[in-house]
């Protein structure tokens, strides 16, 4: 009687270590890079993320161009925080990507007039967000303060990107 009471008590804490290890190994293959495909099936912890300009899962870094924060108020820029800015194929659209926490913002394309000194290249009334360009840079302003800069200048920046038309 006391062999198959010991017998009872070892199955039972075999059983529980099996669906502990189950557990354990359900909690690792969530972790596994990859393992996080958002509703579109991109892989976000890869970087990817939806585009509905480019219809696609891209990485904003890769395909877009990169814009630095900028202070309005102080003038201070801060290139720690980036947005970044990418165009559809047919440059009608721009989807600015403003981070992690924030979702990213589709513009239409806007017809600038000849001799515009502060032409507005792409916008979203809904979302008060303008894409213009003044003094040399591409500015992306909320409620019209700027909020990030790219010069005009800058490698692989917004103007070699509409150079491609």
């Amino acid at each position: 009687m006391r062999i198959i009471s010991i017998f009872i008590v070892l199955c039972l804490a075999a059983c529980q270590n099996s669906s502990i290890k189950n557990e354990n190994q359900d909690s690792l293959a969530a972790q596994i890079v990859g393992a996080d495909k958002d509703p579109y099936g991109c892989i976000g912890s890869a970087g990817y993320t939806w585009s509905v300009v480019k219809g696609s899962c891209i990485r904003p870094f890769e395909a877009g161009t990169r814009f630095i924060s900028y202070d309005a108020g102080t003038g201070v820029e801060d290139s720690t925080n980036a947005a970044f800015v990418v165009l559809s194929n047919d440059q009608l659209k721009a989807e600015a990507f403003f981070g992690a926490s924030d979702k990213p913002v589709v513009m239409d394309a806007v017809t600038v007039m000849e001799g515009e000194t502060m032409p507005i290249l792409f916008e979203n009334k809904t979302e008060l967000v303008k894409l213009r360009y003044y003094r040399d840079s591409y500015q992306l302003l909320y409620k019209d303060t700027i909020r990030y800069i790219q010069l005009y200048a800058a490698d692989n920046g917004l103007k070699t990107m509409l150079q491609k038309k």
